[in-house]
């Protein structure tokens, strides 16, 4: 890259385009800080979140669907051993259950699972895939589980690499749907035309080396580059 500037407010939603080989990855990279740029900085807002969906790989545990896409992490597992054993016959009503309670609400505890079955559905998993383990699945549906867990999470930034790869028509269409009103902003990789032109209110071209940004969906941007030409 030479001499470029990109700024991502919230709820922007931007497609990412370019060449096979012109960059793009590179960029994601730059931004998630897996990469250091030899000038220049990537500034990111205190305390913004950013959650990434790569385009083919993604690391395969022992967890179950369930557990990646709610993210527990060991906090939450505590808090939870806790509560039930405060459940099995401590006063509940003692400073120190409403101390954990309060710290489980805060990191969203109680809506982790309703929302993550919402997402469930929406990607066609059956009831049943929710209690298997990733290691039993298909890449395809190990990558939906990951696509579940970011949906989950809500981060401030979704960075999406081609994730239309492993969808079908009913979930891809409510896949669709749902980011159309997520909360925060989507820098998204895809060469579905019709899947940028749905959802994205910009898109930037990785040109020789530079970014350059054009206002509206994927058509839009393709009738401004011919008519730059033209001029």
């Amino acid at each position: 890259f030479e001499d470029v500037s990109i700024q991502v407010n919230r709820e922007d939603r931007i497609g990412l385009v370019g060449p096979n080989g012109s960059g793009k990855t590179t960029l994601f990279s730059l931004i998630l800080g897996r990469d250091t740029p030899e000038t220049g900085e990537v500034a990111i807002e205190r305390k913004a979140t950013i959650g990434h969906l790569p385009q083919e790989t993604a690391p395969v545990g022992n967890e179950t669907v369930l557990e990646l896409a709610t993210g527990i992490t060991p906090e939450v597992i505590e808090l939870q051993r806790r509560m039930k054993a405060f459940d099995a016959g401590h006063d509940s009503e003692s400073e120190d259950f409403h101390a954990v309670q309060s710290r489980y609400e805060a990191l969203g505890g109680y809506t982790l699972e309703p929302r993550a079955n919402t997402i469930r559905k929406g990607l066609a998993f059956r009831e049943r895939d929710f209690d298997r383990r990733l290691s039993e699945m298909s890449g395809g549906w190990v990558m939906r589980a990951y696509l579940a867990r970011l949906l989950v999470q809500q981060p401030d930034l979704l960075m999406l690499d081609e994730p239309t790869n492993h969808l079908d028509l009913e979930a891809l269409q409510w896949f669709q749907g749902y980011l159309k009103t997520y909360p925060g902003a989507i820098l998204l990789i895809s060469h579905d035309r019709e899947f940028l032109n749905q959802l994205v209110g910009s898109i930037v071209e990785i040109r020789q080396r530079r970014l350059v940004r054009f206002r509206g969906n994927y058509a839009d941007y393709l009738r401004q580059r011919a008519e730059q030409a033209a001029q």
